[in-house]
């Protein structure tokens, strides 16, 4: 089975390479879930990705770097430390070198919170309910998973559903990622987590008040239509396309969704496409002239303001 031939590769690689390491982590909920997995793992140290487009530089370079969930990039890493990647995105046609454990090819897919959970505990642990949570926010609710959906079971979709919404809201309202991690490392299961008064937890809740209120403006925001792709644009200071771009996919299951969100309080644009089956979301933007990172069925880009209306302008003009 990959998942314990990659156990192995794991455990050899940590062996050959001893000594401090250091985990580089996306910021939603999938990315932090992994993290926390990691750290209960390995107890080594976390660096949040300030941004999916650059890999942060390093300012020393540890024993290992492992790379969560993030795309692998192109052109090699910013530092020279021995790599581990694990994750779900597509990896590059020219990979760097580094340990590549990935499963972008299953069928079903499986999520990088999913992933680090098998690699590091198997199936089950006490700390399942932490990749259930990436895994939904990632995934959804009918990923037929185990783990995923025995912790649904265990916990209940509504209280699961509130856990992700609040680990996902720091990054939602660009905030400091780093409770999350500290909320999910501080309870034993969602239950506690919930109903905490711990200083990340209160933290996630008032970034959960500011996105609410920024969601709320970004609802009445209505789509253009340009052959299978409905266009749906407004402007913030969050980071909430992703979550107009899921409540859109649901409404608009025979089209692309393409959110656009002209950020108000910088000189881009925030682009987030989802699309179900047999739709393809990266495929279509591609061939549209977006370069988009994701997997088919979610991706997502940044443009400045004039790319931005240059690409609506030649949707006009290929659909009057």
């Amino acid at each position: 089975m990959a998942i314990e031939h990659w156990r192995q590769q794991l455990q050899r690689f940590g062996a050959e390479h001893p000594g401090p390491a250091l985990a580089v982590h996306d910021f939603d909920a999938d990315g932090l879930c992994s993290a926390a997995l990691w750290k209960l793992a390995t107890q080594g140290d976390l660096l949040v990705a300030p941004s999916r487009q650059m890999l942060p530089a390093l300012e020393s370079d540890p024993a290992v770097v492992y790379l969560l969930d993030l795309s692998c990039p192109q052109e090699g890493f910013s530092w020279s430390s021995p790599t581990v990647v694990i994750d779900h995105h597509p990896p590059p046609d020219r990979l760097p070198s580094c340990l590549m454990l990935n499963t972008h090819d299953w069928k079903p897919p499986a999520c990088t919170s999913l992933l680090t959970h098998w690699l590091y505990f198997g199936e089950q642990s006490p700390h399942a309910w932490i990749a259930a949570a990436g895994a939904l926010s990632d995934l959804g609710d009918k990923a037929d998973f185990p783990l995923l959906q025995g912790s649904l079971k265990q916990w209940g979709l509504p209280k699961m559903r509130k856990l992700t919404s609040l680990i996902n809201s720091a990054h939602r309202a660009e905030g400091d990622c780093r409770p999350a991690i500290d909320a999910l490392l501080e309870h034993g299961d969602p239950h506690s987590l919930l109903s905490s008064n711990h200083p990340g937890v209160v933290y996630l809740r008032e970034c959960q008040d500011r996105v609410r209120r920024r969601l709320n403006h970004a609802r009445s925001a209505h789509p253009q239509f340009f052959g299978n792709l409905a266009v749906v644009q407004f402007a913030s200071d969050c980071p909430v396309q992703s979550i107009v771009a899921q409540i859109w996919r649901t409404k608009l299951p025979a089209y692309i969704v393409l959110v656009a969100n002209r950020r108000t309080d910088r000189p881009v644009v925030q682009l987030s496409a989802r699309s179900k089956a047999p739709l393809h979301a990266i495929q279509l933007l591609q061939q549209r002239g977006l370069t988009v990172k994701g997997h088919p069925g979610s991706a997502g880009a940044v443009l400045s303001p004039d790319q931005w209306e240059l690409f609506l302008e030649t949707q006009h003009e290929s659909h009057p």
